[in-house]
């Protein structure tokens, strides 16, 4: 029972009302209640970081529980003040028409591209569009990338497509969960996630492939099964887990195999040997904390593509070599916008130190909602 209604064609707005009427009547007839006795497992954990950081100014916190256990929904007290939110306080309210485009992935191209910030050269099909969107995929040349046109977290998306039979099966596996679906030019470089609360950027996060580090003795089974056993990383599915274990598949195997390596090889010290492609956390990727070396010029893109989306609370997604470098100075492109942003990425890294945007968005939270 992570969430009230379902998705709904509602506006934003519409579903937080249609929300309120539901928690009311569940309140009402005692099949929910208010509760403040919730733990860090109970909860996403971009929810845990804001709650924390509030309680510490002040602020108290009930989550909904009903049947399912807790919910993502909320209930903050201060001052005689109560707030309702969903997951986190963005202050939507307050965000201009072109936030709406953020839960489209075409319209939020669109919108990038009008405004000449870097985007990976693409096109939208219909899943009935098969035979056309290959056409197209071979004219703009592999590597290819396909995502669903809606969706977060990485969810059926397909990078690095290098052939026409993976490119058929990657639309297959967009369709699956969307109608709708993207096939763009694939961008080399690292993943970046920037986070810009009340249009000033707080932090950027680097997401790095599933993989281990060598210590000359132990063999890669054993430094699977450390990462592994790290309590912060849960199972594939873990739905309030920030990392997640390496998950051993056909990709792994296969990247064992290209180096003639087996579970029982003993990597030299040092030696980092990655077992995914692509950067997903699902599949046991980390994060590196890089807010401090963020160029001056990229500080800048991440805070102009939020005012120009209107929007409060956003992380940007982009792909470029290296973000102490300006953006202008190599191939980039922004691949999509969160209006809920994940804050617990950077307050728990598993390289560098944490930065803090949930004191950010506390902040907003007094700004907006408090005054």
């Amino acid at each position: 029972m992570s969430h009230l209604v379902p998705p709904t064609p509602l506006s934003r707005r519409g579903e937080t009302w249609l929300r309120g009427i539901v928690e009311t009547i569940l309140v009402l007839t005692g099949i929910a209640e208010y509760k403040d006795d919730f733990r860090e497992a109970d909860i996403e954990p971009r929810s845990w970081y804001f709650i924390k950081e509030a309680e510490g100014r002040g602020v108290h916190v009930y989550a909904l529980y009903g049947p399912g256990g807790f919910t993502n929904n909320f209930k903050a007290v201060r001052d005689g003040t109560t707030v309702r939110f969903d997951m986190l306080p963005v202050a939507d309210f307050a965000n201009g028409k072109n936030a709406r485009a953020t839960d489209d992935k075409k319209k939020t191209k669109a919108l990038l591209m009008r405004h000449d910030f870097p985007v990976a050269h693409g096109k939208t099909f219909w899943f009935w569009q098969t035979k056309k969107a290959l056409n197209f995929g071979k004219r703009v040349g592999f590597p290819l990338v396909v995502k669903p046109r809606n969706g977060s977290v990485s969810r059926h998306v397909t990078t690095n497509i290098k052939n026409e039979r993976d490119l058929e099966q990657a639309i297959r596996y967009a369709t699956l969960y969307s109608p709708s679906f993207i096939i763009e030019k694939f961008v080399t470089g690292s993943m970046y996630r920037g986070t810009v609360i009340d249009f000033k950027f707080v932090a950027c996060i680097e997401q790095i492939p599933a993989h281990i580090v060598g210590g000359g003795t132990e063999t890669i089974r054993m430094l699977i099964d450390a990462k592994n056993a790290d309590p912060r990383r849960g199972g594939l599915d873990a739905p309030h887990a920030t990392t997640h274990r390496i998950v051993e598949n056909e990709t792994a195997m296969n990247m064992l195999a290209e180096k003639h390596y087996t579970a029982e090889t003993v990597l030299k010290s040092g030696e980092r040997l990655f077992l995914q492609k692509d950067p997903f956390l699902k599949w046991g990727g980390d994060l590196k904390e890089v807010t401090s070396v963020v160029h001056p010029d990229n500080v800048k893109l991440f805070e102009e593509v939020a005012r120009r989306f209107e929007i409060h609370a956003v992380g940007i997604d982009c792909i470029m070599p290296d973000i102490s470098r300006s953006w202008k100075e190599q191939t980039c492109a922004i691949l999509e916008l969160n209006n809920m942003p994940a804050i617990d990425l950077h307050h728990v890294p598993t390289e560098g130190t944490p930065a803090d945007p949930a004191q950010a968005l506390v902040d907003m939270f007094f700004k907006y909602y408090l005054t």
